[in-house]
């Protein structure tokens, strides 16, 4: 029982520090740069990248 309590405090106190640090920096979250749902040539909406 104890190992489960000390697992979801872990958990949690990971998941607050990212968030703190996401609010710290005030930028929005981003998406991955396309990646495998890019066709050949077509161009990436975050970063401009066109994929070859």
């Amino acid at each position: 029982m104890i190992n489960t309590i000390l697992g979801l405090i872990i958990a949690s106190l990971s998941i607050l520090g990212m968030s703190v640090g996401l609010i710290l920096k005030k930028k929005p979250l981003q998406p991955s740069c396309g990646g495998v749902y890019l066709s050949k040539g077509d161009k990436c909406e975050v970063c401009g990248k066109v994929k070859d």
